[in-house]
């Protein structure tokens, strides 16, 4: 898997030559395929054929293509993304459900640490209420202390008056960074052989990504803490600059560091060993250390 993120802002034209991508645009500049995490395609003029679209997906490159106002519009994947799939997809529709509740639970509980822990890195009030909330999470949230949670948290990370959906630079920022993830665990997911439309919390019938958008949850903190330590007042190339930068962060998980893709795709593998075994141990949960991240850079 690679590591370096490449952003194409320029009206150019993809191809391929011996395993390398070619952009030929004012310049004309090649990259090996075994050194890209993520391809985003900004430019919606640029040019792109099915070949080099086979292609990327076969290297397992995270590809998100972006609309006229660059925000992510659609994310290029597999349709069979493991040989097994119809054995995974069987095994996914006959989840139990104590399971799915189980892991919610845990799921929601380092989500709320997570966001703790970032109100704390920022020496921001709520953090001790928010370790509370923590202890008080029953199975499959049914208190919603996700929800509750949320309150105090953006209102201690972006002032009183914040609203999330509220069309301003902070929402915009948000909606941006959390598009980025979604697309990143879509891709993981249905490259495991299973369905994104299938979750285990979210179950939204025109939701098409239900799973993506359960197992992201506890990655939220680092696109908020993108958000809050920049200074900007409107949403602007740098800013998005500045989110595309997650994909470089550095996540600990299983004892070692690894970048946010290989730690995402080591913690979707152990949820679903969880969820088909039932056994608890084979879950990896991810360790946000804030102190290592350059925020703002």
């Amino acid at each position: 898997m690679g590591w370096r993120t490449v952003i194409l802002t320029k009206e150019s034209k993809l191809s391929l030559r011996m395993n390398h991508l070619v952009v030929a645009s004012d310049e004309t500049k090649t990259i090996f395929l075994e050194e890209i995490n993520s391809l985003i395609i900004e430019n919606p003029s640029i040019c792109i054929t099915g070949h080099v679209m086979n292609a990327l997906v076969e290297a397992k490159i995270h590809v998100i293509l972006c609309d006229k106002s660059h925000l992510p519009m659609t994310n290029i994947q597999s349709i069979y993304g493991h040989h097994r799939q119809s054995k995974h997809i069987g095994q996914q529709i006959n989840w139990i459900e104590a399971r799915k509740e189980l892991l919610w639970k845990i799921l929601i509980e380092q989500k709320l640490t997570n966001q703790a822990n970032l109100l704390e890195h920022f020496q921001l009030d709520g953090y001790e209420q928010m370790k509370e909330l923590i202890h008080n999470v029953e199975l499959g949230d049914a208190t919603n202390r996700e929800g509750y949670g949320a309150k105090i948290y953006f209102h201690k990370m972006y002032g009183n008056h914040f609203i999330r959906g509220y069309d301003d630079a902070i929402n915009a920022g948000l909606n941006y960074g959390y598009a980025l993830l979604h697309s990143l665990f879509a891709r993981l997911i249905v490259s495991k052989g299973y369905l994104t439309e299938i979750g285990i919390f979210h179950k939204n019938e025109y939701n098409q990504y239900n799973l993506a958008s359960d197992l992201m949850e506890i990655f939220r903190p680092i696109v908020d803490g993108i958000i809050y330590s920049s200074d900007e007042e409107l949403f602007t190339k740098n800013s998005r600059r500045n989110l595309i930068h997650l994909f470089e962060y550095k996540i600990e998980i299983r004892g070692k560091q690894y970048y946010l893709t290989q730690a995402a795709q080591i913690f979707v593998d152990s949820c679903m060993e969880y969820l088909n075994t039932g056994n608890k141990g084979h879950l990896q949960l991810p360790k946000l250390d804030y102190k290592a991240y350059k925020w703002g850079v």
